[in-house]
């Protein structure tokens, strides 16, 4: 009974799919962590950046700016969460448990 069992587990299960779905996840991952490095790199170049030309008198730097500019950021990684998170949420939970662990893997790797 217990073979049977697994046979007919092996059979419901698509390794194709589970293993195509892990490198989805896994090349997301890598992709947002490394994007995200590189969006830190650039982020704070602009700033430094910005500090110098304020300290050089060129720009004045107001606060309600830099309020308006980290909105802008927040809005923008919201949307990026729920557009990831909707399309990860659509697949089969089969599929979808691979991409998680493919994501997790991509950070941890990237």
């Amino acid at each position: 009974m217990n073979d049977n069992m697994q046979e007919n587990i092996l059979n419901n299960l698509s390794f194709t799919e589970m293993s195509s779905s892990f490198l989805l996840g896994l090349s997301v991952g890598y992709f947002f962590k490394k994007g995200f490095k590189i969006f830190l790199f650039v982020a704070g170049l602009v700033t430094v950046g910005i500090f110098w030309f304020n300290s050089q008198n060129i720009i004045n730097v107001d606060d309600n700016n830099i309020l308006s500019i980290f909105d802008i950021l927040s809005a923008t990684l919201k949307s990026t969460y729920s557009f990831v998170y909707s399309h990860i949420s659509n697949l089969k939970p089969v599929a979808g448990a691979s991409v998680v662990a493919g994501f997790i893997a991509g950070l941890k790797f990237g």
